[in-house]
């Protein structure tokens, strides 16, 4: 069986799935829950920065998902409807955290920045990049979702993700190439 055999085959399981989510089948939803926990994790990590704020947008997403699942139009594809709900969930809990407590970004923490350990620098870096940006950024290169699917979930067009993914980058290379931040590769 080729890989394209095996999404098949996903795809028709996974439509069987919803339909019995939407007949409120708690063991549908585990499944679900079970396929999708990991990558929605790891994205939200991304977004949110700290572990705990992750699994609460996480946890947030299935709650959505569970209140919302008979909305689900069976035409669009199943993991962009989880991930543009992940993503709301981490916008709206971003806007409530700066709300509470405001947050001051020093960019002269970069001039100061000696971990040698590039992955962590990286990931400090992504953190500052403004919302949308980032999202489209870890979206498309970190996560691999085609920027058509990225503009459906978060209300953009295709050009407007590509716009926002060669801005990231262009931050990026800013942030690494500055000779004040010293990182071993």
């Amino acid at each position: 069986m080729n890989k394209k055999d095996k999404k098949d085959k996903w795809q028709v399981q996974e439509d069987q799935i919803i339909k019995d989510c939407q007949n409120n089948d708690i063991n549908a939803y585990k499944m679900i829950y079970d396929r999708y926990e990991q990558p929605l994790l790891h994205t939200a990590l991304r977004f949110m920065g700290q572990q705990q704020d992750a699994e609460d947008a996480v946890q947030m997403t299935f709650i959505k998902l569970y209140k919302s699942i008979r909305n689900y139009h069976f035409g669009a594809k199943f993991s962009t409807y989880l991930f543009k709900i992940l993503i709301n969930t981490c916008f709206d809990l971003l806007k409530k955290r700066r709300r509470l407590k405001p947050v001051d970004i020093d960019l002269n923490k970069f001039s100061t920045y000696t971990s040698p350990d590039l992955k962590i620098y990286l990931e400090d870096a992504i953190s500052r990049l403004p919302e949308r940006m980032r999202a489209c950024f870890v979206l498309f290169a970190v996560e691999g979702i085609p920027q058509n699917e990225i503009a459906n979930i978060l209300n953009l067009t295709v050009g407007g993700v590509k716009s926002n993914v060669f801005h990231a980058k262009t931050r990026l290379r800013g942030f690494l190439s500055d000779p004040a931040v010293k990182v071993n590769l």
